[in-house]
């Protein structure tokens, strides 16, 4: 199944099911006074025993069409989005680099046809639209094995994780560049982990106003999703709805600028793109960037 959240108008954001170029509400098994990231996480805390109900929405609900709505991110409001360092390489390495996550907020998130902003700074600073494969956890999970990661997944999504480099000087900023609002595109829906038998195998692509930039999948990725799992649950508790961001290629993914368009696509998930834009009170280029 592929889940999203859309909305019509100016209406709050609803749950829905992708049928094609059609969506299905989803709205009416959820209370309707609940927010869209709580609606979300019901439904996947539910799935079991409401995926009875969301088939008979699909095959008799109202579909509506796809250009008739705005997809949102299908996660609004993340509680925790982890961003891996495991890097796909074109051959695995025989020794990567230790695994380390940061931390990004729940304002990074933005949804299709949204637009990333960049943030301002003092010094020039090189923002890099990274493509990635996007888990979204089903908890609470703590100390999952590695060989059991599928009970603490719920699906999967698109994600452009954009990076933060400085000069020399900026070493550990970049992390904390990178945590600016919306520099974390999501979308444009949610695959249902039973539909993806191995997301290594999972193609990524993206594109920076249009020219190709990464082409991979994670069969090389220095760490695969059961053990950046059970690493990351070692530590703390993952909850429904919390995104794990598994990690992008070394290719180069481009340098954002004001008025670009950045694009990722994962196959049997969908394509993601956003704009880009610059505060109106920045000047576009130099320390503004």
């Amino acid at each position: 199944m592929k889940l999203v959240a859309f909305s019509r108008g100016t209406s709050l954001a609803l749950p829905g099911l992708l049928l094609q170029d059609r969506i299905v509400s989803l709205a009416e098994l959820v209370p309707t006074t609940r927010a869209p990231q709580d609606a979300l996480c019901a439904i996947i805390d539910g799935f079991e025993a409401l995926k009875p109900a969301i088939e008979r929405l699909a095959a008799s609900g109202e579909r509506l069409p796809l250009d008739s709505v705005q997809l949102r991110a299908p996660m609004p409001w993340p509680g925790k989005i982890l961003s891996s360092t495991s890097v796909c390489r074109a051959e695995r390495a025989v020794s990567p680099e230790p695994l380390l996550m940061t931390l990004k907020t729940a304002e990074c998130v933005i949804g299709p046809g949204d637009d990333i902003e960049l943030p301002e700074t003092l010094e020039p600073w090189a923002l890099s639209p990274e493509a990635e494969l996007a888990v979204v956890i089903k908890g609470p999970a703590k100390r999952v094995t590695a060989e059991n990661w599928r009970s603490a997944v719920f699906g999967f999504t698109c994600a452009i994780d954009v990076a933060a480099r400085g000069g020399p000087a900026a070493m550990g900023r970049d992390h904390w560049v990178a945590k600016s609002d919306t520099l974390c595109p999501l979308g444009p829906c949610i695959v249902t982990a039973d539909e993806v038998p191995d997301p290594a195998q999972l193609h990524v692509r993206s594109w920076l106003n249009g020219q190709s930039r990464q082409d991979f999948s994670g069969v090389t990725g220095d760490y695969d999703i059961g053990q950046q799992i059970a690493f990351i649950t070692t530590v703390m508790t993952l909850n429904s709805g919390d995104i794990l961001l598994l990690g992008s290629s070394q290719q180069d993914a481009g340098e954002l600028q004001g008025g670009d368009r950045a694009e990722a696509e994962i196959e049997g998930i969908g394509r993601l793109s956003v704009g880009v834009r610059v505060r109106a009170a920045t000047a576009r280029g130099g320390a503004s960037r």
